[in-house]
């Protein structure tokens, strides 16, 4: 895209001067001057101004907490098949 931005002004030189060339007219080389003036007075800068200064990353402090795991476990299948069988006992919740 930027290559396509930079290669602006060459595509104006190149019809400007192309035309003025053809047609023997020399307001017309004018115009491609003045309008290549212009262009390079209204096109914005993408490129960085001046210096740059980097902040300095943060300082790594150490910490005194230790790993814990709160990785939840699977639960036993037997303590499941309770719960499953409760489950039936009681019967469903919207049925009653």
């Amino acid at each position: 895209m930027i290559l396509l931005i930079n290669l602006i002004p060459f595509l104006i030189a190149a019809i400007g001067f192309g035309l003025s060339w053809k047609f023997k007219k020399l307001w017309i080389a004018a115009a491609t001057v003045a309008a290549l003036f212009l262009y390079f007075q209204a096109q914005p800068s993408y490129m960085p101004k001046g210096e740059i200064a980097r902040s300095a990353p943060p300082v790594f402090v150490e910490s005194e907490a230790g790993i814990e795991d709160r990785i939840s476990k699977p639960v036993p299948g037997n303590v499941r098949d309770q719960r499953m069988q409760d489950a039936v006992k009681q019967g469903l919740d919207f049925k009653q």
